[in-house]
């Protein structure tokens, strides 16, 4: 089966999963009245203020005490073939998808290396770094004595898997959706991953009905990033972070025209550039209604260059600031996060 019709059929799986829980709560919420309570005691020979005898309890006890148990471990289905992963993994590292797994409420013992300022900063206290994602400290890792790592490359797959279990995601091909749905089967936490899914779904609606109110969603927007040495590099792709999966992916804002038609080369080729480098004497015709330039420390300083401040957007105060490190992740943690800040600062500019 092909990776893509793979995670069709596992999402697939895991809202099936949300609709039957959701089902049996309603179930179990109808067939407990105490009517049907005091039924099911006077059929049994019980009732509700009699004790059972030491007889009717023991032998429901090794019911009860078998109910509990669970396996260690479990096989999971990945690109790799079949890994034994813990039933509970408690010492995870993660490479890249840190807010993929922040977004299920578990810390990893160890991560990559992250920017300042990422959506999920203030999640990481107590987690050891261990350096770039794609040349991870093997010696650190195996000091965290993890019991499931997760990477997203063939090379650190390759490199770490035989330290603990290692399930290669391929996080960068495919949707955030896609690897919350892998995740939440390897984790065993499919339920939750399923309603994740659905709760992201309510969010890009809502963010995008809250555009439409205020007149913004049909206004056009432009990433840009640096400016030093009179060169201003344009985001051009719908997957090139800066926040570009959240503006134009799931708000389904548009970029400007000459923008536009570059994210339709890089969607259809993502060989086709997905940043333009252009000089400042060219730059408005790439500038749309509103422009978030990605912030950092010691970036360049634009308040005196004309070019600049005399595009039409940036005279008239529709220019928004977006750090660097918060929007430069694409995980799903990162996502949520992005959408409730650029569809508030847009709001907020067109005021």
């Amino acid at each position: 089966m092909s990776q893509r019709k793979r995670l069709a059929a596992l999402m697939l799986m895991l809202f099936t999963l949300l609709l039957a829980a959701a089902c049996g709560t309603r179930d179990e919420e109808g067939g407990s009245s105490p009517a049907a309570t005091g039924a099911s005691q006077q059929e049994s020979g019980t009732t509700a203020s009699e004790p059972q005898t030491e007889e009717a309890q023991s032998s429901e006890q090794p019911v009860k005490e078998s109910a509990k148990e669970e396996p260690a471990t479990r096989i999971v289905s990945t690109i790799k073939g079949d890994v034994e992963v813990p039933n509970r993994p408690e010492r995870i590292v993660a490479l890249y998808m840190i807010g993929d797994v922040l977004s299920f409420g578990i810390t990893p013992v160890g991560i990559s290396d992250v920017y300042e300022g990422a959506a999920f900063w203030d999640q990481l206290d107590g987690t050891t770094t261990l350096g770039e994602w794609f040349k991870p400290n093997q010696e650190a890792i195996i000091a965290l004595d993890p019991d499931l790592i997760l990477v997203p490359s063939d090379e650190t797959y390759e490199a770490l898997r035989k330290i603990a279990p290692t399930v290669l995601i391929n996080t960068f091909e495919q949707s955030p959706e896609a690897t919350i749905a892998e995740l939440g089967e390897v984790l065993g936490r499919q339920e939750q991953a399923a309603q994740m899914i659905a709760d992201f779904q309510v969010k890009m609606e809502s963010g995008r009905k809250k555009l439409d109110d205020a007149g913004l969603l049909d206004k056009t927007v432009t990433l840009v990033e640096g400016g030093s040495k009179n060169v201003m590099f344009t985001v051009a792709s719908l997957d090139y972070g800066r926040g570009s999966q959240a503006i134009y992916r799931h708000l389904g804002l548009k970029a400007p025209e000459l923008v536009q038609r570059q994210i339709d080369k890089n969607t259809a080729n993502p060989d086709e550039e997905g940043a333009l480098s252009l000089s400042f004497e060219i730059l408005e015709d790439y500038i749309g209604d509103y422009v978030f330039r990605s912030s950092y420390e010691g970036m360049a300083d634009l308040s005196d260059n004309r070019l600049w401040t005399g595009i039409p957007a940036i005279k008239e105060g529709r220019l928004i600031e977006i750090p660097f490190g918060f929007c430069y992740y694409s995980d799903f943690y990162s996502l949520n996060k992005q959408i409730d800040y650029i569809v508030d600062a847009l709001i907020a500019a067109s005021k």
